[in-house]
């Protein structure tokens, strides 16, 4: 199934950036898209506002239509990275590290809940073979009696 979608050519200075207006069908048909930008119009865009003097920086946000978080987070990315990977909403990517130690932290907390499970059933058998130990020991006690 393949969706329309209305787009607007926003032209901005030398790049121009594809923003995605509303759906034509399916079942959100009418409700806006989330907009993505290339990384080419991040940096330029990060660029310019960061040429732009004290005054002009929100004219700029306000003609792309984007808000100031962008800017902090694309400029983070690229100072961090030395380029701008697209990030997609939701939950952060984690390095192949931090995935591993993830995973470790899952299997030791399965294995943490198993423990404690089994010490749970050994405490209530060792308490089951407590009782049954003193109830064939009155059972030799009356039995004892009952032959001498």
């Amino acid at each position: 199934m393949s969706t329309q979608i209305a787009l607007e050519q926003q032209s901005v200075g030398a790049g121009a950036a594809i923003v995605p207006m509303v759906l034509l069908e399916g079942p959100r048909a009418g409700r806006p898209v989330r907009r993505s930008f290339t990384r080419e119009y991040k940096q330029r865009i990060v660029a310019e506002y960061d040429s732009a003097p004290k005054g002009e920086k929100g004219a700029i946000i306000r003609r792309e239509r984007i808000w100031d978080t962008h800017i902090r987070r694309w400029r983070k990315e690229i100072v961090n990275e030395g380029h701008i990977e697209m990030t997609r909403r939701g939950r952060p990517s984690y390095s192949d590290d931090q995935r591993r130690v993830r995973e470790l932290e899952k299997e030791n907390d399965a294995l943490r809940a198993t423990i404690a499970k089994r010490d749970d059933e050994l405490e209530r058998t060792s308490a089951a073979l407590e009782v049954l130990g003193k109830g064939v020991a009155f059972l030799e006690a009356l039995s004892s009696k009952n032959a001498g």
